[in-house]
């Protein structure tokens, strides 16, 4: 009988375990069980961002992260400020697979303010989205 009980609970427990995992995957990132790995930011990926006299801000980001075969577009978002929920987002964009930078005009940035830019891989069928590759700065004018 105690072999049952003891059964019984490495069951329950590598089931709670598992469960966890998936959950805490979903929340972080909203990624699939395949993996999809995260692009790489190049830049800006400093603390703050000098963009004074400049007519755009690019953003750029290796394309050489995951297989550009089974991309079918980038997931690009800019929030202002750090969290990153749908309240602070002031921008969205489906960027091709081919690209891997993009200009966003320096009239849409405040000097002073913090934003956050966030980068998402989405792949064709079930394997789904990469997690979020995010970086902060600070922007100088």
């Amino acid at each position: 009988m105690k072999w049952l009980l003891g059964a019984i609970f490495v069951i329950f427990f590598i089931f709670v375990v598992a469960t966890t995992i998936f959950a805490q995957r979903a929340l972080v990132g909203g990624g699939s069980m395949d993996n999809v790995p995260e692009p790489k930011l190049i830049s800006p990926i400093t603390e703050e961002v000098n963009i004074k006299d400049q007519s755009v801000l690019k953003f750029k980001w290796s394309p050489f992260e995951g297989d550009i075969t089974k991309r079918r577009y980038y997931d690009f978002r800019l929030y202002k400020g750090r969290d990153m929920v749908e309240t602070t987002l002031i921008y969205k964009e489906k960027v091709a697979p081919e690209k891997h930078e993009m200009d966003l005009g320096a009239d849409m940035f405040t000097a002073g303010e913090t934003y956050t830019w966030c980068l998402r891989q989405v792949y064709y069928g079930v394997a789904g989205k990469s997690l979020r590759s995010f970086q902060s700065f600070r922007v100088i004018k």
